[in-house]
């Protein structure tokens, strides 16, 4: 599943051979957590809004995003637009188109509270994303925490000299 290019998550886990499925998206409103806000320099405690899928592969949990946008980027709550993909969710309510991603690939181990999501065993390692994204005019539009099960996606970075 190769990290280099800009394609949704349900895109990897299709071409890693398996049939993808998103469970429904829920989101609610919350002050931005250390973490997001240093990431889309902001204060702590700023209004945000936390949408959080979880995909699967061939019915597996194996993907849980659970992704930060400030809420003075988005429509009223009421109008906020359910999507399959952070891409698509930030397009779709006018948060912006992006660009880029810095991506951080953390080593993690499963333990009693998290990644709850993904059904996996305290103890089993797992690979934690965390993603900041950016518009082409380098605004940070969103912060994405995603925790991935790879003993069913492997993640993979192409580099060369360019």
């Amino acid at each position: 599943m190769g990290l280099n290019r800009l394609v949704s998550f349900r895109s990897l886990i299709e071409q890693s051979g398996h049939v993808p499925s998103v469970d429904p998206q829920v989101h609610r409103a919350q002050g931005a957590e250390e973490d997001a806000a240093e990431a889309l320099g902001l204060e702590p405690g700023t209004p945000c809004l936390l949408v959080k899928r979880l995909l699967r592969a061939g019915g597996e949990p194996v993907i849980h995003i659970a992704d930060t946008v400030a809420l003075d980027r988005l429509p009223e709550l009421g109008a906020i637009v359910d999507a399959d993909s952070t891409f698509e969710f930030l397009a779709a309510n006018g948060a912006g188109i992006v660009d880029h991603v810095r991506a951080e690939l953390v080593p993690r181990v499963a333990d009693h509270a998290s990644p709850r999501e993904l059904d996996i065993a305290r103890g089993t390692p797992y690979i934690e994303l965390r993603e900041t994204l950016f518009t082409r005019d380098h605004e940070r539009i969103a912060f994405s925490r995603i925790a991935v099960d790879d003993t069913l996606v492997r993640l993979s970075l192409v580099r060369r000299d360019i």
